[in-house]
């Protein structure tokens, strides 16, 4: 298991490049940075400790009991935004092809 020692500064960078992100509502990058810091945490088999650091803590019947880096909030309406709105921020854009007229 990878301690919190050997966690490379980029990763902390990355959870402060979420915060940018989502302050911007730009989701689909908020999403990514998410998604790659995961990743890489867990190739690194990083413990327990330096995972509840990044992501917080759960206790019994769902309580949060200690927010993470990546605030469980942020993350479920980047998730939402990309995955269930489909659009990534990019509603209303003039450039969004979905709102071109077909005629």
């Amino acid at each position: 298991m990878l301690g919190r020692k050997r966690i490379p500064d980029r990763l902390y960078d990355q959870a402060e490049l979420f915060g940018c992100y989502i302050k911007n509502k730009q989701w689909a990058e908020a999403k990514r940075c998410y998604d790659a810091v995961r990743d890489e945490l867990c190739s690194m088999q990083a413990d327990e400790e330096v995972m509840t650091e990044f992501f917080g803590e759960r206790g019994e019947r769902g309580v949060i009991l200690k927010e993470g880096l990546f605030r469980e909030e942020y993350v479920q309406k980047a998730y939402f935004e990309v995955s269930v709105r489909r659009d990534g921020g990019c509603r209303n854009r003039k450039d969004d092809p979905r709102h071109k007229n077909s005629a």
